[in-house]
């Protein structure tokens, strides 16, 4: 997988050497020969990693001869970008300084040097192409397993059965999980597919295994069937349709067993055991079912009318939602509380010493029954469990993670993280592994992961698809592997706030240092992990660089540096990475404007990203030709240089800043930056944001910035008879007109709560041109609003609207039945007046919130025939007593229920038993509302973060998917069973 990923990677980066050598030959004609010969070198690398990759890897699971020649193609990848990229700079880089006689003469010396350079260029390319044959021939002797070998091998590798422990946290989850298989009040007899979903190692197939064997459901069913899906190799078995037909007909009708045994025929088995079941109330188990086994067999599961149910465990979240869509449930597993994490791995009331000894160890393991059962194990095998013996295995816990390396007792342990690791594709492997450069329980911005990933050429664009999209793509595909966990959804449900599971970032931590693609620097670990000579990626932890490591380093292949806590000796890194791609500062409280006076030289960086107390960026910030991503959220900086927009390929500016007063008075800069945007040289899509009063400035800027796609600005107080309204509005018009053939969204975001009018409802917008229209897909607004702005409206595109004003009128509220097309819609106040949703109210909308501080009288009703389409419903009221007017029987959709943790403990139990009553079984979700997200950077108080872990309480068992046992013997715990699912949502309106 490595070599494919490592392919793949240098073939992000050869477009771009192609184009700029081909553009020097058409300046050289003598350069056509020697263009087309690098070409085709760089083009048999990339063909050779895949061909010896597929050679190497023909079965599901990699032989330790695949996994040491894929980790060597993917050093050898990251040579050739360096090497691409040392070919592109000296090809396009420009001369600076001077006047123009001292200039001309500087072109000239560059041209020169440039010819002079043509024959270093071939002798590199040569040089790894040397390399790429050398490692051809020192695995060319070897002999590839057949596919059988290493299918066996895949199938030893799936997780075993072993004796069950006293399950942890299971009580809770068994109720739940048989009171969706009673029958709904109401609802007809019919068949229901439940669906348990989480990843590996949380104990679906335990819950699942417990359920089944109650007595109630014993009594219940006139059949059962128990099916492991997991366990037939798609090599030998193909899908494994026929395997798991046979084994449920097996045990449905135990008389046709042998007659079942000999049928090869499949249609035959599946005629049986349609017929069979077809006047039968059944219960069958289908254990680790795949996506393409469920879209073959689940037509043979009519429904009969009986109330049969199926219930499937899966580690994939979207085949959980195919599988039960329309009358089922998903059932989401989560990880265990602190408490529970502690009677595992513990096994004992711990001492002080010994609780404080384990603490980040417990943290480590994230809650995850099978880690915590693999701690256990090794603390018993190695002695008396002690606080000192804990931190030793905490700071040695990858390696025991490491295949065929570590303990004996970590062996099931490392089957489920390597067999995530090993079904992801070869993009997804290489963003999964470059995860590690964030510590353990670390809170991470989708956006921002996606922007560093682009920033690296970890997304390659395809003919179809651009590179974001690959780059989303493959986010949500972790996301749907449950291995980067959603910590908080965006307005249009989309995952805002992540993280990696403890246990599986400890995993990809060890591999990707192992590997040399990450080196870190700790606190457990004062020296980097991997030597940082051969790292592409450093992540400083604290600013701990020790015996002169700055100066001996050698940092020509680090492609990124990430340092948290203090600066500390780690800033003068920055200086020797030459090919720095992505700099992160941004968690650097001690770091200075001096810090960044050499940053100009970087001439490779895509992604910068600054915090502390940083006031001022320095004037060589126009040597940053390749930047694309800039952050300054989190620094002190008010004025932005003229020079910051004028960046050819800066897409993404976040802050809150004017344009620094004397670019405003430097009549020729001001000149330069209208004729660059007017130009179209501008790439910026976000602009994130500015504030602005009556003086131009950004609003000036803004009108000729055609590639915006989302912009906040704060609106500053104005004087009487400024015409800053009208700058305003025609700045806004010219965002939000889109014409007909252009498919980008835009969001916008404005903020008058300084102004001291009702500066939005004045805003007005001239006719749209025939050719174009309004086009804003999201808006936010905050200030003091009374009536809803005239111009929103005339937003035919809009989908998601959050309004913010101390007070939300009627009015107001009425008039935003008109927007028909809204599928979220957020309303925070302190105050809300009497509303009513009547029949055919918001007919499109998914999903509803209300944040109101103080709820002195009912939230608005709803009646039936209103909000036909809702899926979630948010009620963040402190002051919520009871259904507050709200009743969801009717709302056939709904899927999720919220409301705040501070609720009196009758409003949560009414909320309990009205979600346990609807026909759905939304979730209830309770809102930590002490629990800020992050945040995001002076003035945009309103979005929070989550620094510190997450507060969840969650009610999971505690043993692996593998574990399958005499359950019968088992203690249910009754400690968990009175405490509730929590899950933490931000009431962030926000979030770029």
């Amino acid at each position: 997988m490595e070599s494919a990923a490592a392919s793949a990677f240098l073939r992000s980066v050869m477009g771009k050497l192609f184009q700029v050598l081909e553009k020097e030959y058409n300046k050289q004609k003598g350069l056509r020969q020697e263009t087309l010969s690098i070409q085709q070198d760089v083009r048999m690398i990339a063909a050779a990693m895949d061909d010896r990759l597929h050679a190497l890897g023909r079965g599901e699971r990699r032989t330790a001869v695949a996994r040491l020649y894929s980790e060597e193609m993917l050093g050898l990848a990251h040579d050739a970008q360096d090497c691409i990229d040392r070919i592109v700079h000296r090809l396009t880089c420009r001369p600076r300084g001077g006047g123009k006689g001292a200039a001309l003469v500087r072109r000239v010396a560059h041209e020169i040097k440039k010819v002079r350079s043509r024959p270093g260029f071939a002798d590199e390319i040569q040089k790894l192409k040397i390399r790429l044959e050398q490692a051809h021939k020192r695995v060319l002797g070897i002999p590839i397993p057949a596919a059988a070998s290493c299918c066996h091998e895949f199938a030893a590798a799936a997780p075993s059965c072993r004796v069950a422990r006293d399950p942890v946290g299971i009580g809770r989850p068994v109720e739940e999980l048989l009171s969706m298989l009673d029958e709904v009040e109401g609802e007809k007899e019919q068949l229901r597919v439940i669906s348990v979903v989480g990843f590996g190692g949380l104990g679906k197939t335990t819950l699942a295994r417990a359920v089944y064997e109650a007595p109630d459901v014993v009594e219940k069913f006139h059949c059962r069937a128990w099916v492991s899906a997991g366990r037939w190799s798609p090599e030998v078995t193909g899908n494994g349709v026929s395997e798991i037909l046979r084994d449920v007909l097996q045990q449905v009708r135990p008389k046709d067993a042998m007659d079942v045994v000999v049928a090869d025929d499949g249609q035959r088995i599946e005629a049986l055991l349609k017929e069979y079941l077809t006047d039968k109330r059944y219960l069958i188990v289908i254990d680790d079912i795949g996506m393409e086994q469920w879209s073959t067999i689940n037509s043979i599961f009519e429904n009969n009318g009986k109330s049969s149910r199926i219930l499937l465990t899966t580690t994939i979240q979207s085949t959980a939602n195919i599988c039960s869509h329309g009358n089922g449930y998903v059932y989401q597993m989560n990880t265990l509380g602190e408490e529970d994490s502690k009677k595992i791995a513990l096994q004992e009331v711990p001492s002080p010493e010994l609780e404080q000894g384990s603490m980040t160890l417990l943290q480590k393991c994230g809650g995850l029954p099978l880690a915590l059962v693999s701690v256990s194990d090794f603390l018993k095998c190695s002695g008396e469990p002690t606080g000192e013996r804990c931190a030793e295995l905490c700071r040695n816990l990858g390696s025991h993670l490491r295949e065929k390396h570590g303990h004996d007792n970590f062996t099931e342990l490392r089957k489920v993280l390597m067999h995530n690791y090993d079904s992801l594709s070869v993009y997804a492997m290489t963003c999964l592994l470059y995860l590690g450069v964030f510590p353990n329980n670390r809170p991470l911005k989708r956006k921002v992961v996606i922007r560093r990933w682009l920033a690296e050429g970890y997304a390659r664009s395809d003919s179809l698809r651009s590179e974001e999209d690959i780059a989303d793509e493959t986010f949500k595909a972790l996301v749907d592997r449950n291995i980067i966990q959603s910590i908080d959804t965006r307005n249009n449900a989309q995952v805002k706030t992540c993280m990696t599971h403890g246990i599986m970032h400890e995993f990809v931590l060890h591999k990707s240092v192992s590997q040399g693609f990450i080196a870190t620097s700790s606190r457990d670990h004062p020296r980097p992990h991997a030597h940082v000579n051969n790292a592409c990626h450093l992540s400083i932890h604290g600013g701990n660089v020790t015996d002169n490591e700055a100066s001996d380093e050698d940092l020509s292949r680090v492609r990124s540096l990430t340092v948290f806590g203090k600066a500390g000796d780690a800033i003068s890194y920055v200086r020797k990475c030459k090919l720095l791609r992505v700099l992160d500062l941004e968690e650097c409280n001690d770091l200075e404007d001096s810090h960044l006076k050499h940053i100009g030289k970087l001439w490779h960086l895509k992604y910068l990203s600054v915090g502390g107390t940083i006031a001022k960026l320095p004037s060589s910030i126009d040597g940053l030709h390749s930047l694309e991503t800039l952050d300054l959220r989190r620094t002190k900086i008010k004025t932005l240089p003229i020079e910051a927009i004028m960046l050819y390929h800066l897409a993404h500016l976040f802050g809150k800043f004017t344009v620094d007063k004397e670019d405003l008075n430097n009549a020729n800069k001001m000149s330069k930056a209208m004729k660059f945007l007017s130009g179209n040289k501008s790439n910026l899509k976000t602009l994130a944001g500015f504030a602005t009063n009556e003086r131009q400035g950004f609003l000036q800027l803004m009108v000729h910035m055609r590639n915006l796609r989302k912009v906040k600005i704060w609106c500053g107080p104005v004087a009487n008879g400024s015409n800053y309204t009208n700058d305003l509005s025609k700045a806004i018009q010219e965002f939000t007109k889109v014409p007909m053939d252009n498919v980008g969204a835009h969001s916008l975001s404005l903020d008058s709560e300084e102004c001291s009018e009702d500066l939005l409802s004045s805003l007005a917008f001239e006719p749209c041109p025939e050719d174009s229209k309004y086009d804003v897909r999201s808006l936010k607004l905050r200030g003091k609003l009374f009536q809803l702005p005239p111009f929103v409206p005339l937003l035919s595109g809009l989908t998601e609207l959050c309004i913010s004003s101390a007070t939300l009128t009627r009015d107001l509220l009425l008039s935003l039945i008109n927007l028909r097309n809204l599928l979220y819609l957020k309303l925070i106040a302190n105050e809300l007046e009497k509303f009513e949703m009547k029949s055919g109210a918001f007919p499109s909308l998914r999903r509803l919130c209300f944040v109101v501080q103080s709820l002195t009288s009912a939230l608005p009703a709803i009646e039936h025939g209103a909000l036909p389409n809702l899926v979630s419903l948010q009620l963040l009221c402190l002051g919520l007593a009871g259904f507050s007017s709200i009743q969801i029987r009717h709302l056939r959709h709904l899927k999720e229920v919220t409301v705040d943790s501070g609720v009196p403990d009758q409003t949560r139990q009414d909320w309990e038993h009205a979600t346990k009553n609807h026909p759905n079984r939304p979730r209830l979700v309770l809102h930590e509302s002490g629990v800020r997200m992050e945040s995001e950077g002076p003035g945009n108080e309103e979005a929070s973060a989550v620094r510190e872990k997450r507060k969840i309480c969650v009610l999971q068992p505690s043993l692996d998917d593998g574990l399958d046992s005499s359950l019968k013997k088992m203690k249910l715990s009754s400690e968990s069973s009175s405490r509730l699912q929590v899950i933490v949502h931000s009431t962030s309106s926000s979030g770029h």
